[in-house]
């Protein structure tokens, strides 16, 4: 029999008593923990593969961790009544930039003839977004952002997949996930924050990858399973919300995507930004799980996706967190010392490092000599030293007191970079143009909210260009949705979608190459 009431230690020092009920002894003790309101990063989908739902009792001066999905709440010993959840295993719901959004666009936009309130959805892999409307003044009264749940089944796309695949729930678990642990509750957040009675709603577009708006309608992910990949459906579609598990009643458009793996957060993320009414060549890198990269040329479009994982986002990494409180979302480096910017003012020492600062971190370790150009730590360097963790250990550099990035995390993230950098250079080669050919580089996503371009550029993630030619558009796949909520904007699409050629990396002999370049951290001619 294993512990039943549970004094719990949660980031920031939190405390919170739980009492597990009686029946929850032959469950999952990650999953008892999340029906009380603690859920873990389970990013491998609970298969015991990462150390992400790594949790600790601890009684008087003896300890014990493990992994919290691979053992049932009866295994655990019955006296251990205190819990501690490390910042790298929990998964919290508020996060920093995820949600903002620019419009950029010459439309006229008028208050809809609708009465009542619209909503605009993102569902990123990692993260879900959302934005309430008024039609009565086309004004937007809220947005808000948190984590996907379904990070339980695993931290991208494929591992999602491969559950759909493997269970025949799988499916309807993914949705439910989805909409009841994550939109619903954002839904009243929302709600709450414009003072609008969620039974106000009379429409909501959707917008996201072809996988999440296939897990949101609950349709099968056989087609994205293998190669030739045939999704169910790519066109846009529309439901009744009540038909994918919502509580409320409205009509819910899922909105066209141009690929299998290349989704409408992208299509109307060019629409929002502005791009599909500028000349090109233009750049546009939807930086995600599920990375997305559209080329406009005067030829038309190329479009692709890559898989970058879920580095940029914080997943993987010793000290990875989402932007909120108290998680570093910029680095800087001077005589020698980490300086660093929180994503929210606190006073408290760092708790996490944001995938922005990642970045910053190896555009400054490159240019002080902390990291070879294969991103090995310099061993003769004083500030790096063997970190172990019970029988594992690695190279790490302390940044803060309860903050440090490793040998394994340079690794991880070059890896990320490498999948959009030769995504990048594959797109362009393609189009026969060369970086300095580009009129403009749109970064997209939460990750580009807290980005130093020129550190990017300087390790090679964005192509070598001005720097007044890269722009920041946040989350422009919410802002191409919010778009979508007015009559008459879906036809500015067609142009995209009628001239638009998508590239298969793996059928392209040229990204192998490509992608083995830009492992390298150096400056490339991108």
């Amino acid at each position: 029999m294993g512990p039943q009431k549970l004094e719990v230690i949660i980031p920031g020092g939190q405390r919170r008593s739980i009492r597990l009920p009686e029946d929850a002894q032959n469950i999952i003790f990650a999953d008892a923990l999340e029906a009380q309101g603690l859920p873990l990063n389970m990013r491998c989908g609970g298969r015991g593969l990462c150390r992400g739902c790594m949790v600790e009792f601890r009684d008087g001066d003896s300890s014990e961790s493990f992994r919290a999905c691979q053992r049932k709440t009866a295994e655990l010993p019955a006296s251990a009544t205190n819990l501690f959840i490390p910042e790298n295993s929990w998964r919290d719901h508020s996060l920093h930039g995820v949600s903002v959004f620019e419009i950029h666009t010459s439309a006229d936009l008028q208050p809809s003839h609708r009465i009542g309130f619209g909503l605009a959805l993102d569902i990123g892999t990692t993260t879900i977004a959302g934005a309430l409307w008024d039609f009565s003044n086309n004004h937007c009264l809220a947005h808000n952002s948190r984590p996907n749940p379904q990070a339980r089944y695993g931290d991208n796309v494929v591992s999602r997949i491969n559950f759909a695949m493997d269970r025949e729930s799988g499916p309807a678990d993914l949705q439910r996930s989805l909409v009841r642990d994550g939109l619903q509750p954002m839904l009243k957040a929302l709600c709450a924050q414009g003072g609008v009675n969620p039974g106000s709603i009379v429409c909501a577009t959707a917008s996201g990858n072809p996988t999440m708006l296939h897990t949101l309608a609950g349709e099968s992910l056989a087609g994205l399973a293998k190669y030739p990949f045939k999704p169910t459906f790519l066109g846009q579609r529309t439901l009744q919300s009540i038909e994918a598990g919502f509580k409320e009643d409205f009509e819910l458009v899922l909105l066209t995507g141009l690929g299998p793996f290349v989704g409408a957060d992208v299509a109307v993320g060019a629409l929002a930004s502005g791009m599909l009414e500028e000349e090109g060549p233009i750049l546009l890198i939807d930086f995600g799980t599920n990375g997305e990269i559209l080329l406009k040329t005067a030829d038309g479009y190329l479009a692709t996706a890559t898989a970058a994982g879920p580095a940029f986002e914080g997943g993987r990494l010793a000290c990875g967190a989402a932007a909120r409180a108290g998680v570093i979302s910029s680095l800087r480096r001077r005589d020698g010392q980490w300086r660093w910017t929180l994503s929210r003012s606190s006073e408290e020492e760092p708790v996490g490092i944001s995938g922005a600062a990642y970045v910053d971190f190896l555009a400054a370790g490159a240019n002080d000599g902390l990291l070879d150009h294969f991103g090995r730590f310099n061993r003769q360097s004083l500030e790096v030293h063997e970190r172990k963790d019970g029988e594992d250990s690695d190279w790490a550099i302390a940044v803060s007191e309860k903050t440090y990035i490793t040998e394994a995390d340079v690794a991880e993230l070059l890896q990320a970079k490498a999948a959009i950098g030769g995504g990048v250079l594959t797109l362009m080669e393609k189009a026969g143009i060369e970086a300095g050919d580009l009129r403009k580089v749109l970064v997209a996503g939460g990750f580009g909210y807290h980005l130093d371009p020129a550190h990017a550029m300087r390790v090679g993630l964005l192509p070598d260009v001005p720097l007044d030619r890269i722009d920041i558009v946040g989350n422009a796949s919410l802002g191409g949705a919010c778009l979508l909520l007015n009559d008459g904007i879906a036809d500015k699409l067609q142009p995209l979608l009628d001239q638009c050629e998508v590239v298969e990396l793996n059928q392209e002999p040229s990204f192998e190459d490509h992608f083995t370049d830009c492992l390298l951290l150096e400056e490339m001619d991108l």
